[in-house]
């Protein structure tokens, strides 16, 4: 047992046995009535069938999208990725993809439980090319630091449950429609607000036991990172994902701009396409360092994090600061991040698209 683990961990394991105890009990009940039964019990045993298959444990797809990237397509960032791994002791990662938005991570999928590492261009765009190896660094920090969060057994519990809750919501989508019956609208809300609520209390009370652990884990990505790419490089990646609400309000003007503009050539639009970035990176970098400053202490006193599985964003980089600065264990030379980008051509036109048109 890891050190540290406890009460709170063995209870957040014991919902998730639960949870899967029930989908198999469900699917083992439904099926025994499905043979035995008469015409009724058959019947239900057919509905506790497809209730067990909506809600049964999912592995994940492995992706094959127009964001993966295979390694003859991008071998010099899947040497980058498979340095950082190396050196922290993990596998090479099984496939890289490439979005748009503006964060990074890592996951397994599939029945082999395969290795994702997915980059947002957003984010990904406005780092140094050591920051870049400081956020390689984290994300496969999860990959290698016992993160239960990310463990078959909780993942798929957790993901059952969030089901539950979506499937037993009392839906209000055909209320005030022509074919609407309150009626029946009461009775489905009756019959559902129990394991609605069942689910919504189970869902709190995983994410309240796993929290601890799970911001365990992210300190220990983040000092993986530090180790990987230097304390500086790590903080510099800490404060880059700080400034996602400006990121958000330069690619939303963008995309306005770009639908006022009358209609283009293909290759005025691809040059756009890629002009997308640099108009990006210039906009983050005019944010003076009082602003970046004046954000960073908001985020204090607030508590922001990344999301609600995150420690604060500030107590982060307070640890981070505490580390002895040293020589960073993998370093990239400007060569190699500009085959990178080379690689990254044709996904960051592509990803610029999505961005204008959807914007």
């Amino acid at each position: 047992m890891r050190p540290g683990r406890g009460g709170a961990w063995f209870a957040a394991m014991s919902i998730a046995g639960l949870v899967h105890l029930i989908t198999v009990a469900l699917t083992a009940g439904s099926g025994w009535l499905l043979v035995t039964g008469n015409l009724v019990t058959r019947f239900i045993g057919v509905v506790g069938l497809a209730v067990a298959f909506l809600i049964r444990p999912r592995l994940g797809r492995f992706p094959h999208d127009e964001w993966s990237l295979t390694r003859a397509e991008a071998p010099h960032l899947y040497g980058l990725a498979d340095r950082v791994a190396a050196e922290l002791g993990g596998r090479p990662v099984d496939l890289i993809r490439v979005t748009p938005e503006f964060n990074a991570s890592y996951g397994r999928a599939g029945l082999r439980r395969r290795s994702v590492l997915t980059i947002g261009l957003a984010l990904w765009e406005l780092l140094t090319p050591q920051a870049r190896v400081a956020v390689l660094g984290h994300e496969f920090g999860h990959g290698v630091n016992g993160d239960s969060r990310r463990g078959l057994w909780l993942g798929s519990a957790s993901e059952a449950l969030i089901r539950w809750y979506v499937l037993t919501r009392p839906s209000s989508a055909s209320r005030g429609s022509e074919t609407s019956n309150p009626i029946a609208d009461v009775v489905f809300t009756v019959l559902l607000i129990v394991p609605h609520l069942i689910a919504a209390l189970a869902l709190s009370l995983l994410h309240r036991f796993t929290l601890r652990d799970g911001q365990r884990a992210e300190y220990q990505a983040d000092d993986l990172s530090v180790r990987v790419a230097s304390p500086a490089a790590a903080r510099s990646a800490m404060d880059t994902t700080m400034l996602g609400q400006s990121v958000e309000t330069s690619l939303q003007r963008q995309a306005a701009a770009h639908r006022n503009k009358r209609s283009v050539s293909a290759d005025s639009r691809e040059a756009d396409d890629l002009a997308l970035w640099q108009e990006l990176r210039e906009y983050i970098a005019s944010i003076p360092e009082t602003e970046r400053v004046r954000r960073f202490c908001l985020s204090a006193l607030h508590m922001t994090s990344v999301d609600t599985a995150h420690p604060p964003t500030h107590l982060r980089a307070r640890l981070v600061a505490t580390r002895e600065a040293r020589p960073a264990a993998v370093t990239v030379t400007e060569p190699e991040m500009d085959a990178i980008e080379s690689e990254l051509t044709k996904v960051r036109a592509r990803a610029a698209r999505v961005i204008i048109t959807t914007g």
